[in-house]
């Protein structure tokens, strides 16, 4: 089974908070807003041991519990046998939860199930003869059937809840259908959670330890592969039945004959009493797995994988995750090949990219979606992937789909997705089309692999620009120098899109992830309206800014809040302001000293920036690049 979704409340940032899974899911934001949290909630809810402090309840409210509550769902066959009672609306619904001060019950689990609340009491109820008189109680108002034994209790409430369906509520239970307590062990007989942490613990997840999460990874698949086998369940299914067979006390005369040496025993001391003994036979052998002795050699030296750098370490985890993205897909007809998933796993990683060149990161970015992508025919694993980064080279504009935007507000934080099926409509209505003649989410996703991956810069800034040209580009760069400040230093991207048709597909998605943004752009009326979709495109982008329909005009012209547009090129706006004689002049003392075509001075931010000083140095004024200037350090503020 697959997660779903993940709620977290009370938790280090977390202090009421939601994350939506897909196959692959991607958590950005800036440092210290709550990413990382995430994957260690899931691995605390995993975890067969758990640990935790004072220090992670949120602002150290230790009066509160935390409750980490994960949805699952896709099940596998063996999934859907142990935990169809337990569905509800579909999902599995599981909460992990943690006191500070009840070591106890803190890391007990609870099944969310719909349930009649008069019921609660007789189910929570440990003491038998207690839970019996309850059930007493509730007979006379449910007309429920009498039971000889607190032990049945259970089913009859479990039967009138199935029978009676309207007027149940959804709550957290410890014990239902079966289940006396949910052990991780259960959740995980055919889910297993790999978490591998970041740079800092780097050493720690790799070496050869019995908690590395690369050996857990290489063991976590052999183990799979093996119970997933025909061959193995057909010999489990045969060790099972013989043991129980061997251990059945009728056949172990043995066994029965110790409650009568111990009863003659204790008549020693108790003429009056005796001591019975019962054995239940064996029903279920545990077989050990093979484990991994992981070592590496490096230029004809053998070393455990702590003896080698952060960056052949990383590598390992790389190599093993490429391994299995190669074993996805398998020749079909063979009879052993599975139909359907059998087991899984959740990866979840901290900062991939770490310690990876940038063409090594573009590798980790696509191995891991094709990791998330189906499953092994061969073996019945299937894979999900969670990971937390800061590389844009581990996300693109294609897949925002698989994006989460993580931020801190001031009292929680929150979480921004994007599904691109909002996308496409929100596109058709800017270009006047009815919604239902929206593009589908895929063929939306398909138009948006145009576009260079330097865009993927926009999911890590404060505000985003985005401009037709790499001239347009050059010229505000050269003018944010000018004015001595640096917008990569401040969070602001400037990003080129190659012609104004294709802003508004990056605007409509940032803007849906939550990211200011702002555009410019030509409205090409010096072109005039046989230049194609010029007329089109002005609409739409006033309309994204807000722009009543009333007062959208063809040829809009200025600098407005969200945008600013010119009559003719951005370069052209230069020449209008100085003059012809004063632009070719400092055009041609910059193409000399750089060397270039005099057509080039403004296409490069350090020809732009030495042509602007020497327009500036003259006496001439910029006023509309200065107000853009204003307008995005207002979104950046606000």
């Amino acid at each position: 089974m697959r997660v779903k979704k993940l709620q977290v409340t009370n938790y280090r940032a977390l202090r009421d908070a939601t994350l939506n899974f897909t196959d692959t899911t991607a958590l950005i934001g800036e440092n210290n807003c709550g990413k990382s949290a995430f994957l260690q909630a899931l691995d605390l809810f995993f975890a067969a041991s758990p640990r935790i402090t004072a220090r992670d309840f949120s602002d150290d409210n230790v009066s509160a519990p935390v409750d980490i509550t994960v949805h699952f769902s896709e099940f596998t066959p063996k999934d859907l046998e142990e935990f169809s009672g337990n569905l509800l609306d579909g999902e599995l619904v599981v909460t992990r939860r943690f006191y500070a001060d009840n070591p106890k019950e803190s890391g007990k689990f609870f099944v969310s199930a719909k349930v009649n609340p008069d019921f609660s009491e007789c189910r929570n109820e440990e003491g038998k003869t207690a839970k019996t008189n309850l059930y007493k109680v509730l007979q006379e108002k449910y007309d429920l059937p009498k039971v000889s034994k607190a032990d049945d209790i259970e089913q009859h409430l479990i039967a009138w809840e199935e029978a009676n369906p309207k007027g149940l509520q959804t709550e957290k239970l410890a014990g239902f259908k079966g289940w006396t307590n949910v052990a991780s062990g259960k959740l995980k007989q055919k889910t297993d959670f790999i978490f591998i942490r970041a740079v800092e613990d780097a050493e720690e997840n790799i070496q050869a330890s019995k908690n590395s999460p690369v050996r857990n990874l290489v063991d976590t698949i052999a183990r799979q592969a093996i119970e997933n086998s025909a061959a193995y369940k057909a010999f489990i299914e045969k060790a099972n039945a013989e043991i129980a067979e061997l251990t059945n006390p009728e056949k172990v005369p043995v066994l029965s004959e110790i409650s009568g040496r111990l009863t003659a025993m204790l008549a020693e001391y108790y003429k009056d009493s005796a001591i019975q003994a019962t054995w239940e036979p064996i029903t279920e052998i545990r077989p050990n797995f093979p484990t991994a002795n992981i070592e590496v050699t490096d230029n004809s030296f053998t070393t455990s994988i702590d003896g080698v750098g952060h960056g052949l370490q990383r590598a390992v985890i790389l190599t093993v995750l490429q391994f299995m993205a190669e074993h996805r897909a398998n020749p079909e007809g063979k009879e052993d090949n599975f139909a359907e998933p059998q087991s899984d796993i959740i990866l979840a990683i901290e900062e991939p990219e770490i310690y990876q060149h940038p063409t090594k990161q573009r590798l980790f970015a696509k191995l891991l979606k094709r990791l998330a992508k189906g499953f092994n025919e061969k073996t019945g694993i299937r894979i999900q992937v969670l990971y937390v980064t800061h590389s844009p080279l581990m996300v693109s504009l294609s897949e925002c789909e698989t994006i989460r935007m993580i931020r801190r507000i001031p009292s929680n934080i929150e979480v921004n997705e994007i599904a691109l099926e909002n996308c496409s409509k929100q596109s058709a209505i800017m270009s006047g089309r009815k919604p239902q003649d929206a593009w589908s989410g895929p063929q939306y996703g398909a138009k948006l692999h145009t576009f260079r991956s330097e865009i993927a810069e926009g999911f890590f800034g404060k505000c985003v620009v985005l401009v037709e040209g790499v001239g347009d580009k050059a010229v505000l760069e050269a003018w944010y120098k000018l004015a001595d400040r640096d917008p990569h230093a401040e969070g602001i991207v400037i990003v080129e899109v190659s012609g104004k048709n294709n802003l508004d597909k990056p605007i409509i998605i940032f803007s849906a992830l939550n990211i200011p943004n702002y555009w410019i752009f030509d409205n090409d009326k010096s072109e005039g309206a046989a230049k194609k979709g010029s007329l089109k495109a002005n609409k739409i982008l006033q309309r994204l800014a807000g722009v009543d329909e009333e007062t959208c005009v063809d040829w809009p012209e200025g600098v407005f809040s969200k945008f600013a547009v010119w009559d003719y090129k951005l370069e052209e706006y230069v020449k209008s302001r100085v003059g012809e004689l004063a632009f070719n002049a400092a055009r041609d003392e910059v193409a000399a000293d750089f060397h270039i075509d005099a057509d080039m001075c403004l296409k490069f931010p350090a020809a732009s920036s030495a042509m602007l000083l020497l327009l500036k140095t003259a006496g001439h004024q910029f006023p509309e690049l200065d107000s853009i200037i204003e307008k995005i350090d207002d979104l950046v503020a606000a």
